[in-house]
């Protein structure tokens, strides 16, 4: 069940939450920052409608919440998160076009592959007929548009501690578009099978500093360090780390 917090950045609390590997609680917290964030009541003050959509955000923790729910052994549950992001993207894409509405398909594709859900090719068929059709002329620039960039934030967190970097997604930025879909249609499972052999799910990369010898992780002794969500997270196990 989920349930209201004195902390109303949910998003970061969910992330200072992985190293505890309490995965439901992890997965409520990621379900509040989406709810929040579809408000528009989380950090990023905008809502689905504004030029600077956050509705790529709350789409993404969604889907991070059903990975943790997977995590759980709550496969019900992990597909009733990934069916409200359906929703969600399939709504949103009425309100708009070219790129921006081939971006929700890809969402749909995103979110119906966490779960293996057959209709999920599809969806990533219509992503790459809607991109081809827009055919910008900066494809790698398109790639920041914030739906956009909410799905290359969730490949790179999913993928840790692989660490896929924005070129693997796009390659040279040529055919950047078409390039991540082939690309999620690809790894996207393989990372949620993966996150979910190993039992964790790895905290979104920040501000990185290795063999920094002013911290020590008290879990798995490890000096790399994570700046991420207000905190500080070991690089490895994401567990809160401390000056020694």
């Amino acid at each position: 069940m989920v349930t209201v917090t004195e902390d109303a950045d949910h998003a970061d609390r969910a992330v200072r939450l992985l190293g505890s590997e309490r995965h439901r609680e992890v997965a409520d917290a990621y379900t509040l920052a989406a709810y929040g964030t579809f408000a528009g009541s989380e950090r990023f003050g905008r809502t689905l409608t504004d030029d600077r959509t956050s509705a790529g955000d709350g789409l993404r923790y969604l889907l991070l919440a059903g990975v943790c729910l997977r995590l759980a052994g709550d496969q019900a549950g992990a597909r009733n998160r990934a069916l409200q992001g359906v929703l969600v993207a399939t709504d949103y894409r009425r309100r708009v076009d070219g790129i921006d509405a081939a971006a929700c398909h890809e969402w749909v594709g995103h979110l119906r592959a966490l779960v293996d859900d057959e209709e999920a090719s599809d969806a990533y068929d219509r992503a790459l007929a809607g991109y081809e059709a827009a055919n910008p002329a900066d494809p790698a620039g398109a790639t920041t548009r914030p739906l956009l960039q909410a799905g290359t934030d969730l490949l790179t967190q999913l993928s840790r501690p692989d660490d896929a970097a924005w070129d693997d997604i796009h390659g040279d930025g040529s055919s950047a578009l078409t390039r991540r879909v082939r690309f999620a249609r690809a790894r996207l499972p393989e990372y949620v099978a993966a996150r979910e052999r190993e039992g964790h799910l790895h905290a979104p990369r920040g501000s990185t500093e290795y063999s920094n010898d002013g911290y020590r992780c008290p879990e798995c002794g490890a000096s790399d360090i994570n700046h991420v969500a207000d905190t500080v997270l070991c690089l490895r196990c994401d567990a809160a780390t401390k000056r020694v």
